[in-house]
């Protein structure tokens, strides 16, 4: 039976732990005269304000619990300050006010996800960097203090809008022989250029390679008839595939370059040097 109930003040209420009965239920033949000792008694010895404001953020200190009777204690559980889901655990200021959680290092703060696409729900309370304008792709993805991060986001950005670029003018460019568009092949194996190293027309690579495996007629020079360009008879010794079309001399180079540091790995089959000063592999 919960003596603080008989008494009126019992915190806990319908959570309390002890059943709740009426001193005119549990003892009818206690007098008022007995009562009053124990509740002066009871109010001496347990100076605390059994109200939930009294209770909530607070902690009862050892002086105080040892003062509380055995029966007392045992309805008294340890309580937790409760803490709020969405910013987490606050410092309290002396006077009970929540302070300013605390700030990371803002280099190690990563980038807000949200503000990458445009839009920040958060807005100035996002615990996640809001990241720069990129002048190439137009996200606020550039952190404003990695400045390393930066640049290598702004060099590969750069090279991926230009290679989207390249690609996109290389969709109208037409093969020289069956003059379908090569970048609408049926195919993937077929969507893709074969560029000579000696001129600058423009073939499907399977239509240049066709030409060059032909076999010439009899008493003709391999070099004027297969390996010699089929619109101007540049001789090319050489086919390089690749999937976007060059608009200057110095992006054909950088295409044949590729295509060739990409042939050192790879061995010769056949071994036999017809043409050494020509040989990529």
């Amino acid at each position: 039976i919960c003596t603080y109930y008989q008494k009126g003040n019992c915190f806990y209420g319908s959570r309390c732990r002890y059943e709740h009965v009426k001193a005119s239920q549990s003892d009818p033949s206690a007098s008022s005269s007995s009562t009053a000792p124990q509740q002066s008694t009871l109010s001496d010895t347990m100076p605390l304000a059994l109200s939930k404001t009294a209770f909530v953020g607070s902690v009862v200190s050892p002086a105080a619990s040892s003062k509380v009777p055995g029966s007392s204690r045992a309805c008294l559980a340890p309580f937790k300050q409760p803490c709020d889901l969405e910013s987490g655990p606050q410092d309290l200021s002396d006077n009970g006010e929540s302070i300013e959680p605390r700030r990371t290092n803002p280099v190690e703060r990563s980038i807000c996800s949200f503000a990458v696409a445009g839009n920040c729900p958060r807005g100035e309370k996002c615990p996640h960097i809001h990241g720069d304008l990129c002048p190439t792709c137009e996200k606020h993805c550039l952190h404003p203090f990695r400045p390393e991060e930066r640049e290598e986001h702004i060099k590969m950005c750069k090279k991926k809008k230009k290679y989207l670029d390249a690609l996109k003018h290389s969709q109208e460019i037409e093969c020289s022989v069956c003059l379908d568009r090569v970048l609408s092949k049926p195919t993937a194996a077929e969507r893709k250029f074969g560029l000579l190293s000696e001129c600058d027309h423009p073939f499907c690579i399977s239509c240049i390679r066709n030409w060059r495996s032909s076999s010439p007629s009899s008493g003709m020079d391999v070099n004027t008839a297969l390996r010699a360009c089929p619109i101007c008879r540049k001789l090319s010794y050489f086919v390089i595939p690749s999937v976007i079309w060059y608009w200057t001399p110095e992006e054909k180079q950088r295409i044949v370059d590729g295509y060739k540091a990409k042939l050192r790995y790879c061995h010769c089959g056949s071994m036999l040097l017809t043409f050494p000063a020509y040989m990529h592999y």
